[in-house]
């Protein structure tokens, strides 16, 4: 059981700092109220004759508590980022402490 409550939690994510604002849906489903997490898209730099591996692929880092029951990563799942766009959620990892970290992927 996390040491933090879902309100110490939310701090950490307040969308009018550094944080966004996604909606979750769920393939087929209906689409989630808004919530709070932290966008981001990592950039690979690559210099001449190095080569770089690493997931460039954008995440999006949330409270549990806050996505849909229906949220599994299933395809076909899309999380929307105010500003940002709309994305396939490729995976859902949780952290074991109340918090978890989707892996986006192709974005509309």
């Amino acid at each position: 059981m996390p040491i933090e409550t879902a309100a110490d939690l939310a701090v950490f994510l307040n969308a009018d700092e550094f944080g966004a604002e996604g909606v979750y849906t769920p393939a087929g489903g209906v689409a989630s109220n808004p919530f709070a997490g932290i966008f981001d898209r990592p950039s690979i730099s690559t210099e001449l004759n190095q080569v770089a591996s690493i997931d460039a692929r954008p995440t999006f880092f949330c409270r549990e508590v806050d996505l849909p029951a229906a949220a599994d990563g299933d395809a076909g799942d899309r999380l929307a980022v105010a500003g940002v766009g709309s994305f396939e959620v490729v995976a859902i990892e949780p952290d074991g402490q109340g918090m978890a970290l989707l892996r986006l992927g192709a974005s509309s």
